[in-house]
């Protein structure tokens, strides 16, 4: 009898599929979220096509927003700074915000994942809102700094009710995320949108952060893990 060979699926790739975390952070923060205070984004693009993007996808509708880290260091501040809406965001013209510093369980989520970071905010989705699936222009605007993706973080519970969509080039998927799971994606390959049919907003946060090596290990975890956010405050105000 000839030996059994399985076939050996490619797995995970960053530039252009999803990873979805077999890791959950666990701990109350539902206190931290509450004290914060969620602001629209006032700033349009001056781009005339990228500001009818966003009209079509509600990003000023159907949001609300905090920024731990922004580009003027501000948690009201959500958007790129200045008329240059395709200037590649490099991590070192972006600064935590109050918000960051005031919330030591959310800020160690964002400090868990161990790469470069622009962008960061928490995007809350507004009850019955749905946002087409459609792409970015992160990595468009340019990769000097390396390729950007994007992390969200699902910060409550949202069961049965806020769904992520997904389409790539051989695959769509819907995703309800557990509280504390985590997706990974290219913005500019992977099409993705959002649906939240439930009385409540959604939190998410959004980290727009640089490929790195780190990132790409994650998929070897094949197991579940649970990363405990209150043990890592405490370990870190013991310190």
């Amino acid at each position: 009898m000839t030996e059994l060979k399985q076939y050996k699926p490619e797995g995970y790739n960053p530039s252009t599929g999803i990873y979805a975390s077999s890791y959950i952070f666990t701990g109350n923060w539902d206190d931290e979220l509450s004290n914060l205070n969620y602001t629209p984004r006032t700033q349009e693009s001056q781009d005339e096509s990228i500001r009818q993007s966003d009209d079509e996808k509600g990003i000023h509708s159907g949001y609300l927003y905090n920024s731990f880290k922004s580009a003027t260091g501000e948690s009201t501040f959500h958007d790129t700074l200045g008329d240059d809406f395709w200037k590649e965001d490099v991590p070192s013209d972006f600064s935590y915000t109050d918000s960051y510093y005031a919330s030591p369980k959310l800020a160690a989520i964002c400090d868990w994942f161990q790469c470069e970071k622009s962008r960061i905010r928490i995007f809350q989705q507004q009850p019955g809102h749905h946002m087409p699936i459609h792409t970015d222009f992160d990595n468009t605007k340019g990769t000097e700094y390396g390729e950007t993706v994007r992390i969200f973080v699902q910060l409550n519970d949202m069961p049965g009710g806020a769904w992520f969509h997904f389409q790539t080039a051989d695959s769509q998927v819907s995703i309800n995320l557990q509280k504390g799971q985590f997706l990974i994606f290219n913005p500019d390959h992977t099409g993705h949108g959002t649906q939240n049919i439930t009385s409540i907003p959604r939190n998410t946060f959004m980290l727009v952060v640089k490929r790195n090596e780190w990132i790409d290990n994650l998929c070897q975890n094949e197991t579940m893990q649970f990363i405990d956010i209150d043990e890592m405050v405490q370990l870190k105000q013991a310190a």
